[in-house]
Parts: C-alpha cells; sequence; structure tokens
C-alpha cells in the first residue's frame, strides 16, 4: 500500500473517530512524513486527524478574515510604536 493511499485510509478513519472504527492495521505504522528544516521527512507516529504530528499539523497560524487582520495589524502598530517610545528614552539617557 502506498503512503499515499495510507494517508487516504487514514483521513477517512480521522473523519469517522466517533463511529467506533478501529486504526486500521496499515495505518499502524504511518509517520508524520511532513519535511523538517533539516530536509529529512518526519518520523513521529502520534498524528492528529490531519495526518501530521503535533509539530507539523497544530492549530491556525493566524487571522482569517478582514475584521480579524486588520485587529492584528492594528495591535502590532500599537507594540511598535511602543518599542520605538522605548528605543527613543533609552538612547537619550546615555
Amino acid at each position: 500500500m502506498t503512503n499515499d493511499e495510507k494517508r487516504k485510509l487514514y483521513r477517512a478513519w480521522a473523519d469517522d473517530i466517533g463511529g467506533g472504527t478501529p486504526l486500521p492495521e496499515a495505518c499502524r505504522d504511518m509517520t508524520c512524513g511532513a519535511t523538517t528544516r533539516k530536509g529529512t521527512p518526519c518520523k513521529m507516529t502520534a498524528l492528529y486527524a490531519s495526518g501530521r504530528c503535533k509539530l507539523h499539523g497544530g492549530m491556525s497560524t493566524g487571522a482569517k478574515t478582514p475584521e480579524g487582520k486588520a485587529r492584528q495589524l492594528e495591535g502590532f502598530r500599537r507594540w511598535l510604536e511602543r518599542k520605538r517610545q522605548a528605543t527613543s528614552q533609552g538612547a537619550g539617557s546615555h
């Protein structure tokens, strides 16, 4: 069974996780497979429903809606302004 076939089988099992179906035997040795910083495939076997491990298939990485993106940008601008003020105050005390 190819790795792609294993991933499809695992995904079908994960989508029906409440159905009481046991993990298919073919999927027991499945690894994350994501490319690491070193360039090698990840070997972790503790996988999320996405078929990736906790390091490579985690939660969302940022805002998706225009409102969320605007809120994020406003927070960044406030942080940047505070950082600039702290730098300018620190530079004058030397």
